[in-house]
Protein backbone atom coordinates (compact mmCIF):
# COMPACT_ATOMS: atom_id res chain seq x y z
CA UNK A 1 0.00 0.00 0.00
CA UNK A 2 2.86 2.36 0.87
CA UNK A 3 4.67 1.63 -2.42
CA UNK A 4 1.47 2.18 -4.37
CA UNK A 5 0.79 5.47 -2.60
CA UNK A 6 4.39 6.64 -3.08
CA UNK A 7 4.29 5.83 -6.81
CA UNK A 8 1.12 7.86 -7.33
CA UNK A 9 2.49 10.70 -5.19
CA UNK A 10 5.79 10.75 -7.10
CA UNK A 11 4.07 10.90 -10.50
CA UNK A 12 1.67 13.56 -9.29
CA UNK A 13 4.45 15.68 -7.75
CA UNK A 14 6.66 15.36 -10.86
CA UNK A 15 3.80 16.35 -13.15
CA UNK A 16 2.87 19.27 -10.91
CA UNK A 17 6.49 20.45 -10.67
CA UNK A 18 6.86 20.37 -14.45
CA UNK A 19 3.60 22.27 -14.93
CA UNK A 20 4.68 24.90 -12.38
CA UNK A 21 8.02 25.25 -14.20
CA UNK A 22 6.24 25.64 -17.54
CA UNK A 23 3.80 28.16 -16.13
CA UNK A 24 6.69 30.17 -14.74
CA UNK A 25 8.49 30.19 -18.10
CA UNK A 26 5.31 31.05 -19.98
CA UNK A 27 4.59 33.85 -17.52
CA UNK A 28 8.01 35.34 -18.19
CA UNK A 29 7.56 34.97 -21.96
CA UNK A 30 4.07 36.42 -21.81
CA UNK A 31 5.33 39.32 -19.72
CA UNK A 32 8.06 39.97 -22.29
CA UNK A 33 5.58 39.92 -25.18
CA UNK A 34 2.91 41.94 -23.38
CA UNK A 35 5.18 44.58 -21.87
CA UNK A 36 8.53 44.90 -23.66
CA UNK A 37 7.59 43.98 -27.22
CA UNK A 38 4.22 45.67 -27.13
CA UNK A 39 5.60 48.88 -25.65
CA UNK A 40 8.43 48.99 -28.16
CA UNK A 41 5.98 48.44 -31.01
CA UNK A 42 3.71 51.24 -29.81
CA UNK A 43 6.65 53.61 -29.27
CA UNK A 44 8.09 52.88 -32.74
CA UNK A 45 4.70 53.41 -34.31
CA UNK A 46 4.25 56.77 -32.56
CA UNK A 47 7.78 57.96 -33.48
CA UNK A 48 7.25 56.98 -37.10
CA UNK A 49 3.97 58.90 -37.13
CA UNK A 50 5.78 61.99 -35.79
CA UNK A 51 8.50 61.63 -38.45
CA UNK A 52 5.90 61.23 -41.20
CA UNK A 53 4.21 64.39 -39.92
CA UNK A 54 7.59 66.18 -40.00
CA UNK A 55 8.14 65.02 -43.59
CA UNK A 56 4.69 66.26 -44.59
CA UNK A 57 5.19 69.65 -42.93
CA UNK A 58 8.63 70.07 -44.61
CA UNK A 59 6.97 69.58 -47.99
CA UNK A 60 4.24 72.04 -46.98
CA UNK A 61 6.86 74.61 -45.92
CA UNK A 62 8.63 74.34 -49.26
CA UNK A 63 5.43 74.56 -51.31
CA UNK A 64 4.06 77.53 -49.37
CA UNK A 65 7.39 79.34 -49.58
CA UNK A 66 8.31 79.51 -45.94
CA UNK A 67 4.95 79.11 -44.16
CA UNK A 68 5.58 79.81 -40.48
CA UNK A 69 2.75 77.54 -39.34
CA UNK A 70 4.33 74.61 -41.14
CA UNK A 71 7.68 75.46 -39.55
CA UNK A 72 6.09 75.52 -36.10
CA UNK A 73 4.47 72.10 -36.74
CA UNK A 74 7.89 70.73 -37.71
CA UNK A 75 9.41 71.97 -34.44
CA UNK A 76 6.52 70.58 -32.38
CA UNK A 77 6.65 67.17 -34.10
CA UNK A 78 10.39 66.90 -33.62
CA UNK A 79 10.04 67.86 -29.95
CA UNK A 80 7.32 65.23 -29.46
CA UNK A 81 9.49 62.71 -31.31
CA UNK A 82 12.34 63.48 -28.93
CA UNK A 83 10.10 63.05 -25.87
CA UNK A 84 8.86 59.66 -27.05
CA UNK A 85 12.41 58.56 -27.85
CA UNK A 86 13.71 59.64 -24.44
CA UNK A 87 10.86 57.97 -22.51
CA UNK A 88 11.32 54.74 -24.44
CA UNK A 89 15.05 54.60 -23.85
CA UNK A 90 14.54 55.23 -20.13
CA UNK A 91 12.24 52.19 -19.91
CA UNK A 92 14.23 50.06 -22.34
CA UNK A 93 17.91 51.09 -22.26
CA UNK A 94 18.85 47.98 -24.25
CA UNK A 95 17.85 49.92 -27.42
CA UNK A 96 20.30 52.79 -26.73
CA UNK A 97 22.97 51.36 -29.04
CA UNK A 98 20.57 50.49 -31.84
CA UNK A 99 18.94 53.92 -31.68
CA UNK A 100 22.15 55.89 -31.22
CA UNK A 101 21.72 57.69 -34.60
CA UNK A 102 18.34 58.94 -33.41
CA UNK A 103 19.91 60.65 -30.43
CA UNK A 104 22.83 62.26 -32.31
CA UNK A 105 22.86 65.90 -33.32
CA UNK A 106 21.03 66.55 -36.56
CA UNK A 107 20.36 69.41 -38.96
CA UNK A 108 17.28 69.94 -41.08
CA UNK A 109 17.52 72.71 -43.66
CA UNK A 110 14.24 74.47 -44.41
CA UNK A 111 14.60 76.20 -47.78
CA UNK A 112 12.06 77.22 -50.35
CA UNK A 113 12.16 74.87 -53.32
CA UNK A 114 12.92 76.46 -56.64
CA UNK A 115 11.31 73.52 -58.44
CA UNK A 116 7.86 72.59 -57.11
CA UNK A 117 8.59 68.95 -57.95
CA UNK A 118 11.47 68.91 -55.46
CA UNK A 119 9.22 70.03 -52.58
CA UNK A 120 8.04 66.46 -51.97
CA UNK A 121 11.51 64.89 -51.88
CA UNK A 122 12.12 63.05 -48.58
CA UNK A 123 14.57 64.55 -46.17
CA UNK A 124 17.71 62.38 -45.86
CA UNK A 125 17.88 62.58 -42.07
CA UNK A 126 14.21 61.79 -41.62
CA UNK A 127 14.55 58.99 -44.14
CA UNK A 128 17.45 57.40 -42.26
CA UNK A 129 15.56 57.62 -38.97
CA UNK A 130 12.51 56.03 -40.56
CA UNK A 131 14.72 53.19 -41.85
CA UNK A 132 16.11 52.55 -38.34
CA UNK A 133 12.65 52.54 -36.80
CA UNK A 134 11.28 50.32 -39.59
CA UNK A 135 14.07 47.81 -38.93
CA UNK A 136 13.26 47.88 -35.21
CA UNK A 137 9.57 47.35 -35.92
CA UNK A 138 10.32 44.41 -38.20
CA UNK A 139 12.63 42.86 -35.64
CA UNK A 140 10.04 43.43 -32.91
CA UNK A 141 7.28 41.79 -34.95
CA UNK A 142 9.48 38.78 -35.65
CA UNK A 143 10.27 38.46 -31.93
CA UNK A 144 6.55 38.62 -31.09
CA UNK A 145 5.77 35.98 -33.72
CA UNK A 146 8.51 33.68 -32.38
CA UNK A 147 7.41 34.27 -28.79
CA UNK A 148 3.80 33.44 -29.58
CA UNK A 149 4.88 30.29 -31.46
CA UNK A 150 7.07 29.26 -28.54
CA UNK A 151 4.24 30.02 -26.10
CA UNK A 152 1.83 27.90 -28.11
CA UNK A 153 4.35 25.05 -28.31
CA UNK A 154 4.94 25.20 -24.55
CA UNK A 155 1.20 25.21 -23.88
CA UNK A 156 0.69 22.13 -26.04
CA UNK A 157 3.59 20.34 -24.37
CA UNK A 158 2.37 21.26 -20.87
CA UNK A 159 -1.12 20.06 -21.77
CA UNK A 160 0.25 16.75 -23.01
CA UNK A 161 2.41 16.23 -19.92
CA UNK A 162 -0.46 17.10 -17.58
CA UNK A 163 -2.94 14.93 -19.49
CA UNK A 164 -0.70 11.88 -19.68
CA UNK A 165 0.38 12.37 -16.07
CA UNK A 166 -3.29 12.38 -15.06
CA UNK A 167 -3.94 9.26 -17.13
CA UNK A 168 -1.01 7.44 -15.50
CA UNK A 169 -2.19 8.48 -12.04
CA UNK A 170 -5.71 7.26 -12.82
CA UNK A 171 -4.38 4.00 -14.24
CA UNK A 172 -2.45 3.45 -11.03
CA UNK A 173 -5.09 4.84 -8.67
CA UNK A 174 -8.30 3.20 -9.92
CA UNK A 175 -7.12 -0.41 -10.40
CA UNK A 176 -4.82 -0.07 -7.40
CA UNK A 177 -7.66 1.21 -5.24
CA UNK A 178 -9.93 -1.58 -6.47
CA UNK A 179 -7.24 -4.18 -5.77
CA UNK A 180 -6.47 -2.80 -2.33
CA UNK A 181 -10.17 -2.50 -1.51
CA UNK A 182 -10.80 -6.09 -2.58
CA UNK A 183 -7.76 -7.27 -0.64
CA UNK A 184 -8.72 -5.37 2.50
CA UNK A 185 -12.38 -6.38 2.23
CA UNK A 186 -11.45 -10.04 1.78
CA UNK A 187 -9.12 -10.15 4.75
CA UNK A 188 -11.30 -7.97 6.95
CA UNK A 189 -14.31 -10.10 5.96
CA UNK A 190 -12.55 -13.15 7.34
CA UNK A 191 -11.77 -11.38 10.59
CA UNK A 192 -15.29 -9.96 10.74
CA UNK A 193 -16.75 -13.43 10.22
CA UNK A 194 -14.70 -14.74 13.11
CA UNK A 195 -15.82 -11.86 15.32
CA UNK A 196 -19.46 -12.50 14.42
CA UNK A 197 -19.08 -16.17 15.27
CA UNK A 198 -17.55 -15.20 18.58
CA UNK A 199 -20.27 -12.64 19.35
CA UNK A 200 -22.99 -15.21 18.62
CA UNK A 201 -21.56 -17.54 21.25
CA UNK A 202 -19.93 -19.96 18.84
CA UNK A 203 -16.28 -20.97 18.89
CA UNK A 204 -14.83 -19.43 15.70
CA UNK A 205 -12.62 -21.36 13.32
CA UNK A 206 -9.07 -20.03 12.79
CA UNK A 207 -8.90 -17.01 10.50
CA UNK A 208 -6.36 -17.46 7.68
CA UNK A 209 -4.85 -14.20 6.38
CA UNK A 210 -1.57 -14.42 4.46
CA UNK A 211 -0.99 -10.76 3.65
CA UNK A 212 2.31 -10.18 5.42
CA UNK A 213 1.12 -6.92 6.96
CA UNK A 214 -0.86 -5.57 9.91
CA UNK A 215 -3.96 -7.51 8.81
CA UNK A 216 -2.09 -10.77 9.23
CA UNK A 217 -0.96 -9.63 12.67
CA UNK A 218 -4.57 -8.80 13.52
CA UNK A 219 -5.72 -12.23 12.33
CA UNK A 220 -2.96 -13.94 14.34
CA UNK A 221 -3.95 -12.00 17.45
CA UNK A 222 -7.59 -12.96 16.90
CA UNK A 223 -6.64 -16.61 16.40
CA UNK A 224 -4.64 -16.56 19.63
CA UNK A 225 -7.58 -15.08 21.49
CA UNK A 226 -10.02 -17.56 19.92
CA UNK A 227 -7.69 -20.45 20.75
CA UNK A 228 -7.51 -19.35 24.37
CA UNK A 229 -11.29 -19.03 24.51
CA UNK A 230 -11.62 -22.46 22.88
CA UNK A 231 -9.34 -24.03 25.48
CA UNK A 232 -11.13 -22.26 28.31
CA UNK A 233 -14.49 -23.36 26.90
CA UNK A 234 -13.31 -26.96 26.70
CA UNK A 235 -12.03 -26.77 30.26
CA UNK A 236 -15.32 -25.29 31.44
CA UNK A 237 -17.37 -27.88 29.56
CA UNK A 238 -15.25 -30.69 30.96
CA UNK A 239 -15.54 -29.23 34.43
CA UNK A 240 -19.32 -28.86 34.13
CA UNK A 241 -19.68 -32.41 32.80
CA UNK A 242 -17.52 -33.78 35.58
CA UNK A 243 -19.28 -31.71 38.22
CA UNK A 244 -22.74 -32.64 36.96
CA UNK A 245 -21.85 -36.32 36.88
CA UNK A 246 -20.23 -36.29 40.30
CA UNK A 247 -22.99 -34.28 41.99
CA UNK A 248 -25.95 -36.04 40.40
CA UNK A 249 -25.47 -39.32 42.34
CA UNK A 250 -25.12 -37.80 45.84
CA UNK A 251 -27.86 -35.31 45.03
CA UNK A 252 -30.20 -38.19 44.18
CA UNK A 253 -29.31 -39.87 47.47
CA UNK A 254 -29.96 -36.67 49.39
CA UNK A 255 -33.32 -36.19 47.70
CA UNK A 256 -34.42 -39.78 48.38
CA UNK A 257 -33.29 -39.51 51.99
CA UNK A 258 -35.24 -36.27 52.45
CA UNK A 259 -38.33 -37.86 50.88
CA UNK A 260 -38.09 -40.90 53.17
CA UNK A 261 -37.68 -38.76 56.29
CA UNK A 262 -40.54 -36.46 55.25
CA UNK A 263 -42.79 -39.49 54.58
CA UNK A 264 -42.14 -40.76 58.12
CA UNK A 265 -40.21 -43.89 57.15
CA UNK A 266 -37.76 -43.37 60.01
CA UNK A 267 -40.30 -42.11 62.47
CA UNK A 268 -42.96 -39.49 62.84
CA UNK A 269 -41.96 -35.87 62.08
CA UNK A 270 -43.72 -32.82 63.37
CA UNK A 271 -45.17 -30.06 61.22
CA UNK A 272 -42.15 -27.75 61.55
CA UNK A 273 -39.74 -30.53 60.62
CA UNK A 274 -41.86 -31.49 57.61
CA UNK A 275 -41.94 -27.88 56.43
CA UNK A 276 -38.16 -27.60 56.44
CA UNK A 277 -37.81 -31.02 54.82
CA UNK A 278 -40.09 -29.89 52.00
CA UNK A 279 -37.94 -26.78 51.58
CA UNK A 280 -34.87 -29.02 51.32
CA UNK A 281 -36.71 -31.20 48.80
CA UNK A 282 -37.63 -28.16 46.72
CA UNK A 283 -34.04 -26.88 46.76
CA UNK A 284 -32.69 -30.28 45.72
CA UNK A 285 -35.18 -30.28 42.84
CA UNK A 286 -33.94 -26.81 41.83
CA UNK A 287 -30.34 -27.96 42.01
CA UNK A 288 -31.18 -31.07 39.98
CA UNK A 289 -32.85 -28.90 37.34
CA UNK A 290 -29.74 -26.71 37.13
CA UNK A 291 -27.54 -29.77 36.65
CA UNK A 292 -29.91 -31.06 34.00
CA UNK A 293 -29.67 -27.79 32.09
CA UNK A 294 -25.89 -27.85 32.36
CA UNK A 295 -25.81 -31.36 30.96
CA UNK A 296 -28.12 -30.28 28.15
CA UNK A 297 -25.80 -27.42 27.23
CA UNK A 298 -22.84 -29.80 27.24
CA UNK A 299 -24.63 -32.21 24.90
CA UNK A 300 -25.69 -29.37 22.59
CA UNK A 301 -22.16 -28.05 22.31
CA UNK A 302 -20.73 -31.48 21.62
CA UNK A 303 -23.35 -32.11 18.92
CA UNK A 304 -24.87 -35.02 20.82
CA UNK A 305 -28.42 -33.69 20.89
CA UNK A 306 -30.57 -36.67 19.90
CA UNK A 307 -33.55 -35.41 17.89
CA UNK A 308 -36.41 -37.81 17.18
CA UNK A 309 -38.69 -35.93 14.77
CA UNK A 310 -42.20 -37.26 14.24
CA UNK A 311 -45.50 -35.84 13.14
CA UNK A 312 -47.19 -33.99 15.99
CA UNK A 313 -50.05 -31.59 16.69
CA UNK A 314 -48.60 -28.20 17.62
CA UNK A 315 -51.91 -26.94 19.05
CA UNK A 316 -52.05 -29.83 21.52
CA UNK A 317 -48.37 -29.23 22.42
CA UNK A 318 -49.06 -25.58 23.30
CA UNK A 319 -52.13 -26.37 25.38
CA UNK A 320 -50.49 -29.22 27.29
CA UNK A 321 -47.46 -27.01 28.04
CA UNK A 322 -49.75 -24.32 29.42
CA UNK A 323 -51.33 -26.93 31.73
CA UNK A 324 -47.92 -27.91 33.11
CA UNK A 325 -47.11 -24.27 33.86
CA UNK A 326 -50.49 -23.44 35.35
CA UNK A 327 -49.52 -24.12 38.96
CA UNK A 328 -46.52 -21.77 38.75
CA UNK A 329 -48.72 -19.08 37.22
CA UNK A 330 -51.39 -19.39 39.92
CA UNK A 331 -48.75 -18.71 42.58
CA UNK A 332 -48.40 -15.17 41.15
CA UNK A 333 -52.05 -14.88 40.12
CA UNK A 334 -51.01 -14.80 36.45
CA UNK A 335 -53.55 -15.86 33.85
CA UNK A 336 -52.84 -17.67 30.58
CA UNK A 337 -54.36 -16.88 27.20
CA UNK A 338 -54.06 -19.15 24.18
CA UNK A 339 -54.19 -17.81 20.65
CA UNK A 340 -54.04 -20.97 18.57
CA UNK A 341 -56.01 -22.35 15.61
CA UNK A 342 -59.12 -24.40 16.27
CA UNK A 343 -58.00 -27.21 13.97
CA UNK A 344 -54.81 -29.25 14.48
CA UNK A 345 -51.53 -27.79 13.17
CA UNK A 346 -49.34 -30.70 12.10
CA UNK A 347 -45.58 -30.43 12.30
CA UNK A 348 -42.66 -32.84 11.94
CA UNK A 349 -40.38 -32.18 14.94
CA UNK A 350 -39.12 -33.58 18.23
CA UNK A 351 -42.09 -33.10 20.53
CA UNK A 352 -40.31 -33.25 23.89
CA UNK A 353 -37.53 -30.89 22.89
CA UNK A 354 -40.03 -28.32 21.59
CA UNK A 355 -41.95 -28.75 24.85
CA UNK A 356 -38.74 -27.92 26.69
CA UNK A 357 -38.40 -24.73 24.65
CA UNK A 358 -41.98 -23.70 25.45
CA UNK A 359 -41.47 -24.55 29.14
CA UNK A 360 -38.34 -22.37 29.23
CA UNK A 361 -40.07 -19.45 27.54
CA UNK A 362 -43.23 -19.83 29.62
CA UNK A 363 -41.23 -20.12 32.84
CA UNK A 364 -39.31 -16.93 32.02
CA UNK A 365 -42.56 -15.14 31.19
CA UNK A 366 -44.01 -16.13 34.58
CA UNK A 367 -40.80 -15.17 36.39
CA UNK A 368 -40.58 -11.67 34.90
CA UNK A 369 -44.29 -10.83 34.69
CA UNK A 370 -45.88 -8.77 37.44
CA UNK A 371 -48.72 -10.22 39.52
CA UNK A 372 -52.24 -10.12 38.07
CA UNK A 373 -50.90 -9.97 34.51
CA UNK A 374 -51.44 -12.16 31.45
CA UNK A 375 -49.10 -14.43 29.50
CA UNK A 376 -50.17 -15.26 25.95
CA UNK A 377 -49.17 -18.39 24.03
CA UNK A 378 -49.63 -18.04 20.27
CA UNK A 379 -49.28 -20.26 17.25
CA UNK A 380 -49.22 -18.76 13.73
CA UNK A 381 -48.97 -20.42 10.35
CA UNK A 382 -46.04 -19.34 8.16
CA UNK A 383 -45.33 -20.14 4.50
CA UNK A 384 -42.99 -23.01 5.34
CA UNK A 385 -43.74 -23.81 8.95
CA UNK A 386 -45.12 -22.55 12.26
CA UNK A 387 -44.24 -19.63 14.54
CA UNK A 388 -44.55 -20.21 18.29
CA UNK A 389 -44.79 -17.11 20.51
CA UNK A 390 -44.88 -16.42 24.25
CA UNK A 391 -45.76 -12.82 25.19
CA UNK A 392 -45.71 -11.35 28.68
CA UNK A 393 -46.36 -7.98 30.30
CA UNK A 394 -43.03 -7.70 32.05
CA UNK A 395 -40.34 -5.02 31.81
CA UNK A 396 -39.10 -6.17 28.40
CA UNK A 397 -35.56 -6.52 27.10
CA UNK A 398 -33.50 -3.46 26.07
CA UNK A 399 -32.62 -3.39 22.39
CA UNK A 400 -28.90 -3.53 23.17
CA UNK A 401 -29.37 -6.88 24.98
CA UNK A 402 -31.75 -8.69 22.61
CA UNK A 403 -28.99 -10.81 21.11
CA UNK A 404 -27.01 -11.17 24.32
CA UNK A 405 -29.86 -12.88 26.17
CA UNK A 406 -29.39 -15.98 23.98
CA UNK A 407 -25.78 -16.42 25.07
CA UNK A 408 -24.82 -18.94 27.74
CA UNK A 409 -24.69 -17.70 31.32
CA UNK A 410 -25.73 -14.20 30.31
CA UNK A 411 -28.09 -12.42 32.67
CA UNK A 412 -29.15 -8.81 32.35
CA UNK A 413 -27.67 -6.49 34.93
CA UNK A 414 -31.07 -5.48 36.27
CA UNK A 415 -32.17 -9.05 37.16
CA UNK A 416 -28.98 -10.62 38.47
CA UNK A 417 -29.83 -9.87 42.08
CA UNK A 418 -33.63 -10.08 41.81
CA UNK A 419 -34.34 -13.29 39.89
CA UNK A 420 -33.01 -16.82 40.22
CA UNK A 421 -31.39 -18.52 37.26
CA UNK A 422 -28.13 -19.42 35.57
CA UNK A 423 -28.71 -17.83 32.17
CA UNK A 424 -29.00 -21.18 30.35
CA UNK A 425 -32.69 -21.50 29.44
CA UNK A 426 -32.67 -19.24 26.37
CA UNK A 427 -29.31 -20.58 25.16
CA UNK A 428 -30.66 -24.15 25.34
CA UNK A 429 -33.89 -23.13 23.65
CA UNK A 430 -32.13 -21.47 20.73
CA UNK A 431 -29.83 -24.48 20.25
CA UNK A 432 -32.86 -26.79 20.12
CA UNK A 433 -34.63 -24.52 17.61
CA UNK A 434 -31.52 -24.27 15.44
CA UNK A 435 -31.15 -28.05 15.58
CA UNK A 436 -34.61 -28.13 13.93
CA UNK A 437 -33.24 -25.70 11.27
CA UNK A 438 -35.38 -22.93 12.72
CA UNK A 439 -34.61 -19.57 14.29
CA UNK A 440 -35.49 -17.72 17.51
CA UNK A 441 -35.79 -13.99 18.20
CA UNK A 442 -37.28 -11.53 20.67
CA UNK A 443 -39.74 -8.65 20.13
CA UNK A 444 -40.44 -5.97 22.70
CA UNK A 445 -43.08 -3.27 22.61
CA UNK A 446 -42.46 0.39 23.33
CA UNK A 447 -44.74 0.32 26.39
CA UNK A 448 -43.21 -2.73 28.08
CA UNK A 449 -43.82 -6.40 27.64
CA UNK A 450 -41.73 -8.91 25.79
CA UNK A 451 -42.39 -11.59 23.19
CA UNK A 452 -40.11 -14.53 22.44
CA UNK A 453 -40.78 -16.26 19.13
CA UNK A 454 -39.31 -19.19 17.25
CA UNK A 455 -39.93 -20.58 13.82
CA UNK A 456 -39.92 -24.31 13.03
CA UNK A 457 -40.11 -25.46 9.39
CA UNK A 458 -42.84 -27.99 8.74
CA UNK A 459 -40.36 -30.62 7.47
CA UNK A 460 -36.80 -29.81 8.54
Amino acid sequence: MLAWALAITAIFCATTAYLVYQIRNESALTREIASTRYEIGVAVQRMMERLESVQTNIARFKVLEGDETAAQFIVDDLARFGDILRETLERHPEYARQWAPLTAEYTISLTVAEDPGQAFDNDATIQSWMAILAATRKENRQAITKGLARLRKNNIHAYQVGFYGLIVCLLLAVPGSALLTWRLSTHLGKVRGGIRSLSSGETPAPVRVDSGDELEELADAFNDMADKLRREECMRSDFISMLSHEIRTPLTSIRESVDMIADGVFGEVNEKQERFLRIAEKETDRLAGLLRRLMTVSRLESGKLDLRPAEMDSVELVRSTMERLESSALAKNISFRARVPDEPALLVADREHLRQVLLNLGGNAIKFSPENSTVTFSLDQDDNGLIFSVDDQGPGVPESERELVFQKYYRAEGVRSDKDGAGLGLAISRKIVEAHQGRMWVDCGTEGGCGFRFFIPDRP
